[in-house]
């Protein structure tokens, strides 16, 4: 390796796990405080679902159970292209209640244009998103309004828990991924005043959606796009760890592998379709830029390991780089409260940890040479001929 790439990549090492290490310290201080309502915001439930059937019972019971005043929520589903019948699970739950609609999309159009169909028909001040293969805790709602109380936050990212972590050594290494990202990085990027960034289940004020002309129409990663551009207009965004929905992680070895490569293009698009920033703080456009470059770090690594090997990058280099992830994990491994489980899920970590590296390295190459983006969704197998996008 020519000096300056081995300049490069060391200086790079350096700096990803700087920002680890600040948000592993911060994620371990006592979060900050959430403020209390005077009065609780009316509240638009917005489901976007493509073919959920196989989910869409349990996610309606947990909707049922939702403790939230009932003049002041409504629901909207959106059904983007549906062949499997959601929407009539969808609409025999809707028709015993004024406050719920179902909306048909003929043609499949994709989450964007799913959730901006819905936005349309939103009618409270703040719109929750859920996805269809989620479970809403009693009080969800309840604390996920909370930080809308402080007129400078836009949106709030509810805590996306797996619900079968223990399945096998698969859900093992997706739920440490899910507690890392979320009970780590996203609680330490809260806890110093920068802007987490939402996920499946989260909540938007609908003034702050409007500024940006609705959700933003990428293939991927919607819900990491949307908080990036309200945080590009000056807003503030939370995450509010006692705002939970339970969630099944993938426990299949393909649907693990095109989930990964999903969740890194998907980051790496956000980055190139951003817009420009308004009223930002230089620290949070730093962390922005970090922050999109998402599974990319993962190449740094390989790069240094590779210099390694060769015996041009020396060795504290890629042990630097694991050694603050695995730090990362034992914090989140705690913070989970898997007890004596917690070698299980150690081990589940250094099997897997080169497939998702593998994953980052193929989505990285994926979205340079521009491949078609493909949804892929394991719970269901399109009818012949159709493809599942």
């Amino acid at each position: 390796m020519r000096l300056a790439m081995v300049v490069v990549v060391i200086a790079a090492v350096v700096l990803v796990s700087i920002r680890r290490a600040i948000f592993l310290v911060a994620a371990l201080i006592r979060a900050r405080l959430l403020p209390r309502p005077v009065g609780l915001p009316t509240v638009t439930v917005l489901v976007p679902a493509r073919n959920e059937r196989a989910v869409a019972d349990r996610l309606l019971a947990a909707l049922g159970r939702l403790e939230y005043p009932a003049g002041k929520v409504s629901f909207v589903f959106v059904c983007d292209g549906c062949s499997d019948g959601s929407a009539l699970v969808f609409r025999s739950w809707a028709d015993q209640r004024a406050n719920a609609h179902v909306l048909e999309l003929p043609v499949h159009g994709g989450k964007a244009e799913a959730l901006n169909a819905g936005l349309r028909l939103a009618t409270g001040e703040i719109v929750v998103v859920v996805d269809a293969d989620l479970e809403p805790l009693p009080t969800f709602l309840l604390e996920l309004a909370r930080p809308f109380a402080d007129d400078r936050v836009a949106a709030a990212a509810a805590f996306v828990r797996p619900r079968n972590a223990d399945d096998n050594v698969l859900t093992r290494y997706a739920a440490i991924t899910s507690w890392v990202h979320q009970l780590v990085t996203s609680a330490g990027t809260d806890r110093v005043g920068l802007n987490p960034p939402t996920l499946g289940a989260a909540a938007y004020r609908r003034v702050a959606l409007e500024g940006i002309k609705g959700f933003p129409p990428v293939s991927f990663g919607v819900d990491v796009a949307t908080s990036t551009r309200i945080t590009h207009q000056g807003w503030k965004t939370r995450f509010v760890v006692t705002a939970v929905a339970d969630n099944t992680v993938v426990s299949k070895a393909r649907p693990f592998w095109q989930q990964h490569i999903r969740w890194g293009r998907g980051v790496l698009g956000v980055f190139r379709k951003g817009r420009p920033a308004v009223n930002r703080s230089w620290l949070q456009r730093l962390e922005t830029v970090a922050a999109s470059v998402g599974y990319g770090d993962r190449l740094v690594f390989a790069a240094a390991a590779g210099g390694t090997v060769a015996g041009a990058v020396p060795l504290w280099v890629p042990v630097l780089y694991l050694a603050v992830p695995g730090l990362e994990i034992i914090a989140a491994l705690l913070k989970a409260d898997v007890g004596r489980r917690l070698p299980l899920f150690l081990l589940a970590s250094i099997l897997l940890f080169p497939a998702d590296l593998g994953a980052s390295v193929a989505a990285v190459f994926a979205h340079l040479a521009r491949r078609p983006y493909r949804w892929h969704n394991p719970r269901w197998l399109p009818a012949s001929g159709e493809t599942n996008r």
